[in-house]
């Protein structure tokens, strides 16, 4: 009983110290130097260095690019200095050695809001791109992905409910499990119960929702956004572990006593 309770206090801290802002996993994660390359870049875009534009870009890419189709890209960033430019989206990938970078960037004006996004890669002489792309937005990316209750869909209002009812249900049924006289190998009783099993899961801000057949969840549900500006995404299991704890614990308890009252008469 000692070593379990060990165990799960050991489980708790361990989720409490992971548990960092997202604004921290962003600047320690977001790759400063590539960033700015890229933030830069699209600086170039939007005074309409063409000529510097083209000289990047990947072979693939600088076949079908044209200085209209620049133009057209570049004119649709807002008029006028930009009061702020944040990086609200980074993603990394490395394959077979070959790196690959994907920013996304919001800019504020004071006609409104703009996102652009590039993407690159490096090659032995430097960075090349081999994806631009630029969009004009009425409010900030932030605004409309916040967590709000209003509006939303059934769906959304079920996953929320189950995201927050699983985990409840399964730390009670942890509890009761520790307190429950079973013969033998309790501690895989307590990592049953942990596990939610299956999962569906919601995007908060468009309401899309996906069935999970082969998932597995610590606690059985999670809440997720890749950034500070990112939209939300809910998910919750099916408390297999707990559920099939409940239906056998009469049979536990009658083991446990059984057990007992043999021990005791053989003694």
């Amino acid at each position: 009983m000692h070593n379990l309770n060990i165990v799960i206090i050991s489980i708790v801290l361990t989720l409490f110290l992971s548990s960092c802002s997202q604004e921290e996993l962003s600047e320690r994660f977001i790759p400063k130097e590539e960033s700015s390359f890229a933030e830069d870049y699209l600086s170039k875009l939007r005074g309409r260095d063409f000529t510097y534009v083209k000289s990047i870009l990947s072979p693939e890419l600088e076949a079908q690019v044209t200085d209209e189709l620049l133009e057209e890209i570049a004119g649709y960033f807002r008029q006028g200095e930009p009061l702020s430019v944040k990086i609200i989206g980074s993603q990394v990938n490395v394959f077979k050695g070959q790196w690959q970078g994907n920013f996304t960037f919001e800019y504020k004006f004071e006609s409104g809001w703009n996102l652009a996004n590039t993407a690159l890669k490096k090659t032995d002489s430097g960075y090349q791109v081999i994806g631009l792309n630029v969009y004009q937005t009425e409010t900030s990316q932030k605004e409309l992905n916040a967590f709000g209750l209003s509006s939303k869909s059934g769906m959304q209002y079920f996953v929320l409910c189950a995201a927050v009812l699983v985990p409840l249900f399964i730390l009670f049924t942890l509890i009761v499990c520790m307190r429950t006289p079973i013969e033998r190998k309790k501690w895989l009783w307590v990592i049953f119960i942990l596990l939610g099993f299956g999962a569906i899961e919601v995007h908060w801000t468009n309401g899309a929702y996906a069935f999970q057949l082969v998932s597995v969840q610590l606690f059985g549900a999670s809440a997720i956004a890749s950034g500070l500006a990112a939209p939300w995404v809910l998910s919750a299991s099916v408390p297999l572990g707990a559920i099939v704890f409940w239906l056998c614990r009469k049979s536990l308890f009658e083991r446990a006593n059984k057990s007992s009252q043999q021990n005791a008469s053989d003694a």
